[in-house]
């Protein structure tokens, strides 16, 4: 199994996740996206979004936009516990 294309030795262990925590997990994910949702609505709604649009923001660091990426030593520090909601979590960039 690899995570973000690095390959995750067969000596941790991952225990398979359980199907309450998948759907806490699965409710938070929904919760993140349907709040970054109404923020987008509510600023473009506001009075004052014309002049929020013309702020000036920082710029983006130049690796912004650089792949995931991850260490398996760091991999190894957590429980298995945490590994299994982790995995979960990044499924879309686990590959096996």
């Amino acid at each position: 199994m690899k995570l973000c294309g690095v390959e995750i030795p067969p000596d941790i262990y991952i225990p398979e996740i359980d199907p309450e925590s998948k759907a806490e997990l699965d409710e938070l994910h929904e919760s993140i996206i349907l709040e970054r949702a109404q923020r987008k609505r509510r600023l473009a709604e506001s009075p004052i979004a014309d002049i929020i649009a013309k702020t000036k923001t920082a710029p983006l660091p130049p690796d912004a936009n650089k792949p995931l990426n991850f260490q398996v030593e760091k991999l190894r520090l957590l429980s298995p516990w945490a590994r299994a909601r982790i995995l979960y979590v990044m499924r879309d960039q686990v590959t096996p």
